[in-house]
């Protein structure tokens, strides 16, 4: 029998402020706050077995063999300190300047608070009276500079190189205890061990973000459009000096954070409408948008001395570190013609078996033989366009979507547990189809370059490049003096279709899909028809 019980209190204590006030052309308004946030836990486990009768049903009448005490309790506290000061003249020029002071229970008391300050301008330059161009209806240009705080410090105990994990590590500048069992002199004793060094010297990660975009309305508002660049540079990113940290020095699992990543995100967004025909008659509007986005890992702690092709910095987060597919082998003739040392890869090698390029011209395949790629699985341009159209009583809209710049590994689970993939059937190296390009079929990882760090392999990645008509929806209006004997001031019928058709590359698996091993719900295709009825 087993007994758990969890209580929470979750305290947020909130004040506001706010003031605005107007004279002549100016306005000015003004806001101040304070937000504190208390989470207290406690939670205690028991359990017992041996009951003598299931009579009882409490854990004091269970037998005390193999009986089981535990709990934990912690507390999180967060305290925050805002403003916001704005300012409009004639709606032409408007500036707002905003702020943080905020104090995290992760970090030290020394290092417990950060202040982020944020500026914002904007200039409506149709506004001005010296501005007379004939096809330019509005025109404005805005800017911002502004910080931001992270408090969630997160390590990579997965060990897959990647900047943060989903373990949130608290109290890093305590030294602190675990505690664990662990037999001694034949039993059982409850022992400490400390799962972290202690930091006192570390606080807030701060992003910086600059934005500047253009808005305008062109030929009688025929035309309307938004561009925006931006530019964020986090810095003081809390990461484990891992790379510089030998194995051997036993602390490496055990590192504390330290303020030392950075990472730069830019791009560019824009979005372009056009309003056309007759609002009597045939109107309609089309629109493009898009997003141009890019991140670059400045400084991360990385092994001493290795190549620079191997190295994060210059690539982005989560980039793909992979060996470099060079085909298969065709037949033994191809196998005894090979020049290269693959004795760290495999003892012996098969026809069908993946090649490797030999990046470093070493003579051996080995883990010198990675590379970093300049692509993760998040696109790098995502797009979109719309279409909507009224004639009369109808309406239509129209929706695509689509993305670019990113790539996905695929491999599934498959042989001896389950059926394989159509596409890696249908290129495989075989006795009777033998293939210098697909390898032969793996049963759940079982060859060196399906399972294990040479199955991090470029065969293996694929585009996630697609086009997607998202939806279609046609509908129909009922005329008033038509639905007004009904008792009804509104009637519509509508047939609309949801992910209609899909233009990829990769035709495994949807494209927006981040699992390569398959094991997530597909979008489906859905058409729907139907009526709404007002009264």
């Amino acid at each position: 029998m087993q007994q758990w019980s969890r209580n929470q209190l979750n305290v947020n204590l909130t004040a506001l402020l706010n003031y605005e006030k107007s004279f002549g052309d100016h306005t000015i308004g003004a806001l101040a706050g304070v937000t504190r946030e208390t989470i207290n836990i406690e939670e205690l486990f028991g359990s017992r077995l041996n009951f003598l009768s299931d009579a009882i049903d409490q854990l004091t009448v269970g037998g005390e063999d193999g009986q089981v005490a535990d709990g934990v309790a912690f507390n999180r506290n967060r305290l925050g300190y805002y403003g916001r000061v704005q300012y409009n003249f004639k709606e032409k020029y408007l500036a707002e300047f905003i702020w943080r002071y905020d104090g995290s229970y992760i970090f030290p008391e020394n290092d417990r608070f950060g202040f982020f300050p944020g500026f914002l301008v904007g200039w409506n330059i149709s506004n001005e009276e010296f501005f007379n161009v004939d096809f330019i209806n509005n025109l404005k240009i805005r800017a911002s500079y502004g910080q931001m705080g992270n408090d969630q410090v997160a390590f990579d105990d997965d060990g897959d190189g990647q900047i943060s994990n989903d373990e949130l590590r608290e109290y890093a500048y305590l030294s602190i205890y675990d505690f664990n069992r662990y037999p001694i002199n034949g039993a059982v004793q409850t022992t400490i061990l400390e799962p972290l060094l202690a930091n006192n010297n570390f606080t807030w990660e701060r992003a910086n973000n600059f934005n500047i975009g253009l808005d305008g309305r062109l030929m009688d508002n025929k035309i309307a459009f938004v561009l925006e660049y931006f530019l964020n540079k986090r810095d003081q990113i809390l990461i484990q000096q891992t790379g510089s940290t030998p194995g051997s020095s036993g602390i490496a699992d055990r590192l504390p954070p330290v303020n030392a990543g950075e990472v730069t995100n830019k791009g560019f967004e824009f979005a372009v409408n056009y309003f056309g025909g007759d609002p009597d008659g045939f109107s309609w509007d089309a629109g493009i948008n898009g997003g141009v986005a890019k991140n670059t890992v400045d400084f991360m702690d990385e092994v001493p001395g290795a190549p620079s092709y191997q190295r994060m910095e210059g690539k982005p987060i989560r980039s793909h570190f992979v060996f470099q597919s060079d085909g298969a082998f065709l037949d033994e003739a191809d196998i005894a013609a090979n020049t290269l040392d693959y004795s760290g890869v495999t003892s012996q090698l098969r026809p069908g078996d993946m090649k490797f390029k030999d990046i470093n011209n070493d003579g051996v395949i080995d883990g010198d033989d990675q590379v970093r790629l300049d692509e993760n699985d998040t696109p790098t341009f995502n797009f979109g366009a719309t279409f909507n159209a009224q004639y009369k009583n109808f309406d239509l809209s129209v929706l695509l979507q689509g993305a670019t710049g990113a790539s996905l590994r695929i491999f599934t689970e498959s042989g001896d547990i389950g059926n394989y993939l159509k596409y890696s059937y249908d290129n495989r190296w075989s006795i009777d189809n033998p293939s210098s390009v697909h390898p032969r079929l793996a049963s759940r990882g079982d060859t060196y370059y399906t399972g294990g760090a040479f199955g991090q392999n470029s065969y293996l990645l694929f585009s996630k490049d697609y086009l997607r008509i998202k939806n279609v929806s046609l509908g129909y209006n009922f005329p008033t003096d038509v639905i007004a004997p009904f008792g009804l001031s509104a009637a519509r019928v509508y047939l609309s279709g949801l992910n209609l058709v899909t233009f990829a590359e990769n035709k495994i698996f949807d494209p927006e899909s981040n699992a390569g091993n398959g094991r997530a719900y597909p979008q489906s295709r859905v058409i729907n028809a139907g009526f709404s009825l007002t009264f």
